[in-house]
């Protein structure tokens, strides 16, 4: 019989998700949850990778998230003439928790799937 446990995972990106994936990943296994992990890190993103993409590498913050339609459309505008640059500097936390939290929802439903 599989014994559930709390959530005994920790971590920056880990600590920033949404309390329903946490409430969900609580009531799994520490097996289970150890993989949600080792997945979870290998997928998510970072912040500061996403400052360096914005400052050093051409602006390509939303490459770097996998947001290629609005990546292109960010260069076809010049950033929206420097403003949507600018504001960019204060979103990039929220657009990678953002994404790190579709990243969960996605794995847990990819480790779900392939346990039943």
């Amino acid at each position: 019989m599989e014994q559930h446990a709390t959530l005994l995972i920790s971590g920056s990106n880990i600590n920033n998700l949404s309390p329903m994936i946490k409430y969900e990943l609580a009531k799994w296994s520490v097996e289970k949850q150890d993989l949600f992990v080792e997945e979870f890190r290998r997928r998510s993103k970072s912040v500061g990778i996403a400052y360096l993409f914005l400052i050093l590498i051409f602006s390509a913050h939303y490459g770097y998230l996998r947001r290629w339609d609005i990546q292109i459309l960010f260069w076809l505008t010049g950033g929206g003439c420097g403003f949507w640059w600018f504001i960019d500097l204060f979103r990039i936390p929220g657009l990678v928790k953002k994404y790190n939290n579709d990243v969960a929802i996605n794995t847990i439903r990819d480790l779900k799937a392939m346990w039943h």
